[in-house]
């Protein structure tokens, strides 16, 4: 089983329908948006991808209401974080972040050190990061919007071998 990640879009439509492609080419199974999609009419985009589709909200996504609504309207999975699902009997925690990048890091390091959870996802940092703590894979698949790190980027994780591919779109 093959899951797509991405975060961090910020309205950038052009990237998000550059990652959705890239998903739909590659057969990815599962999709996780780490937050700050922003806007419904980004949202709205994603009724493209031709897999399952999750997302936790993120600290610059609008109104949420709405962005709850517009998910059910396609039967996406939309959650505060931390979303949790388990795909391929791998235990997945999906979130965004709080604060700053070192109060995020912080956290995801004290939950991958817990054990819990085969992958942690983040996003928020806007910095792409892939390792293991223990037996945790954590992934941060960096931005879409390529706003701040010059690179618009994603992953996609084979939850059967746990490796990891980020990829610039």
């Amino acid at each position: 089983m093959f899951v797509g990640v991405l975060s961090d879009s910020h309205d950038n439509v052009r990237g998000v329908e550059k990652a959705i492609e890239f998903f739909n080419d590659r057969g990815v199974d599962f999709v996780f948006h780490l937050g700050d999609i922003v806007s419904p009419f980004t949202l709205r985009l994603f009724s493209k991808l031709e897999s399952d589709f999750g997302v936790v909200f993120g600290n610059n996504d609008g109104d949420k209401l709405l962005l709850s609504s517009i998910a059910r309207e396609y039967g996406f999975i939309i959650s505060e974080p931390p979303l949790l699902l388990e795909l391929a009997g791998r235990k997945i925690l999906a979130l965004h972040g709080w604060r700053d990048p070192k109060y995020t890091i912080d956290l995801v390091d004290s939950l991958a050190k817990s054990g819990t959870y085969d992958i942690i996802l983040y996003g928020h940092t806007h910095r792409v990061d892939v390792r293991r703590i223990g037996k945790t894979l954590v992934v941060n698949p960096g931005e879409v919007h390529g706003y701040i790190s010059g690179k618009s980027t994603i992953a996609i994780i084979d939850l059967d071998k746990l490796e990891v591919e980020v990829v610039e779109i």
